[in-house]
């Protein structure tokens, strides 16, 4: 939750409600609880709309903190990952005693450390505002007015908000969300929401309409698992030009656009730059998590959202898992935690996935180590150049729990006599 404890620990009395008709006199709302140096809550709600709550926090005017709308957390790592690129992130599970790193007060910790700047923290609550303010803009036109947006104002005592947190001006952030919805909606994608996520929907009618480096861009970029805000950062471009280009994709049936769960909670580690840990709580491991406890499982690849879904997969199996986001640091990385399994992704610069394999089996500690090629690009040929190179197995994507476990499965069987099975999809 991206605002202090301090304050979202208060509950403090409704002060007034009202409803406003349209995105004019929302946005004049909002900017007057900046002119009138309000300090407080603020929530909004779209009756009928589910998902559709969110909440910004004042101080003086200013903007500390903002919560809700759909994919919080998706929301929060995108802004992480974007304005704190050196900071390692993993997910704690529910009975971890790590400190949960994805709101506020855990950020001005890390401020305090000085693993982030406050000019970073600042980033990432404008970063939040921005979508927040831009949801709420799009939700009340695509209603067309026919559900108004409910407003409930809620004071907080000055002197129990700390004085030295990030604060944001609000009238600029406000003039910017109505202008980025504007060129949103020019752009005839006022029915589409930046937070839907594009996943190719006819593959063969996709590859026979385009060129084979836009097909090949096409499917390695494309998963069906991050939205259009998500492959925005990936690609480090505003999402609007990104839709623009795929719109064409979208019209003619071959792309699709679909909702997506929000990711799991996460937390932020100070480490290294290319590697972080993903431990789990042994107080609540089942029999069959405890069987894996103490086997590493390693993950190459450059994208940290990819790296994500592996990272919970794996969290929530009980392995240790071993993030490697460097392919050129991979092998002395390998060489020092000595995982059991190696999974590797196809499409990396640099370096891809073949000649990394390739390098892995020149090394005689890993010549027995399974080596499983993940790709977008499930062919034949792909295969065979995968199999020449000396990798064990094949996982084509989008990465979800079924494939990957039934993977660890067939190549970290509990018999050892059963680890000589080779080249099987799973």
């Amino acid at each position: 939750m991206l605002t202090p404890s301090s304050v979202s620990s208060i509950n403090p009395p409704v002060k007034r409600q009202e409803v406003v008709l349209t995105t004019n006199e929302l946005v004049e709302k909002i900017q007057a609880c900046s002119q009138d140096q309000f300090t407080g809550q603020l929530d909004l709600s779209i009756e009928y709309s589910r998902d559709q709550k969110w909440s910004l926090y004042f101080y003086l005017g200013d903007l500390i903190g903002c919560t809700g709308g759909v994919h919080p957390i998706r929301r929060w790592f995108r802004q992480l990952s974007h304005h704190c690129p050196q900071l390692p992130v993993y997910i704690a599970t529910p009975e971890s005693k790590q400190p949960r790193c994805w709101d506020y007060d855990s950020l001005a910790t890390l401020v305090r450390q000085g693993e982030v700047t406050l000019r970073q923290m600042a980033e990432i609550v404008t970063g939040n505002v921005m979508e927040i303010l831009f949801d709420i803009i799009q939700r009340e036109e695509q209603l067309h007015h026919r559900s108004g947006v409910q407003l409930s104002y809620r004071p907080i005592p000055i002197n129990s908000i700390e004085a030295n947190v990030v604060s944001i001006r609000v009238y600029p952030l406000c003039l910017e969300a109505m202008q980025d919805w504007e060129a949103w909606q020019q752009a005839g994608l006022a029915k589409y929401s930046p937070n839907l996520a594009p996943k190719i929907s006819n593959a063969e009618e996709l590859r026979w309409q385009t060129s084979p480096a836009v097909y090949r861009n096409l499917t390695t970029l494309i998963d069906g698992n991050q939205t259009l805000r998500d492959l925005a950062v990936k690609l480090k471009q505003n999402p609007l030009p990104l839709a623009q280009s795929l719109m064409p994709y979208v019209q003619k049936g071959l792309i699709g656009l679909e909702e997506v769960k929000d990711f799991p909670s996460y937390s932020v580690k100070p480490a290294t730059a290319t590697t972080s840990f993903f431990a789990p709580s042994g107080n609540s491991a089942s029999p069959e998590r405890s069987q894996s406890t103490e086997v590493t499982v390693a993950y190459i690849d450059d994208s940290r959202l990819d790296s994500q879904t592996m990272s919970h997969i794996l969290n929530q199996a009980g392995y240790q898992f071993l993030n490697i986001q460097d392919p050129v640091k991979a092998l002395p990385l390998l060489l020092e935690h000595k995982p059991s399994l190696i999974f590797l992704d196809l499409v990396m610069p640099i370096a891809n996935g073949y000649e990394i394999c390739a390098q892995i089996r020149r090394i005689s500690a890993f010549k027995d180590t399974p080596v499983i090629i993940l790709t977008s690009n499930d062919g034949i040929v792909d295969r065979v150049r995968a199999k020449i190179v000396g990798s064990s197995g094949f996982l084509a994507k989008p990465i979800n729990s079924e494939k990957v476990l039934a993977t660890l499965q067939r190549y970290l069987p509990t018999s050892t006599t059963a680890q000589s099975q080779r080249w099987n999809t799973p």
